[in-house]
């Protein structure tokens, strides 16, 4: 189960400040206690009005070929949320609440490990 320390969101806060959509989100992780895997259906459930039956990992593979593009993954590598989660919300077709927990959980599992990006010796 991948959780999100108080420390992270109020680091994501202050990052995302200008997008309401994903503060709503993190209020929302928050509110899980920073679970993702409880925070995802309740986002899911909140943003289409329908009860999704959809776990974290089904929305993660639904987004991966969205999340390992090169200017998405190098995004999230560097810790940049916003871009990644425009890009994931277009891309892919859901709610920007959804996308942003789909970021946050890339962001840390390692948008490498993720996309299965051989670590480069250079």
């Amino acid at each position: 189960m991948i959780t999100v320390t108080p420390e992270e969101i109020s680091q994501f806060r202050s990052q995302l400040a200008d997008k309401p959509q994903a503060l709503v989100a993190l209020d929302t992780i928050e509110e899980c206690e920073g679970y993702l895997d409880d925070a995802v259906p309740l986002l899911a459930m909140r943003e289409t009005a329908q009860e999704e039956d959809k776990s974290l990992n089904d929305w993660l593979e639904r987004c991966r070929q969205f999340v390992c593009q090169d200017e998405v993954r190098e995004a999230l590598e560097s810790g940049l949320l916003a871009p990644a989660i425009e890009a994931i919300a277009i891309g892919a077709s859901i709610p920007p609440g959804i996308a942003t927990a789909i970021s946050i959980c890339v962001f840390k599992l390692s948008a490498k490990r993720f996309c299965n990006v051989p670590e480069s010796g250079a």
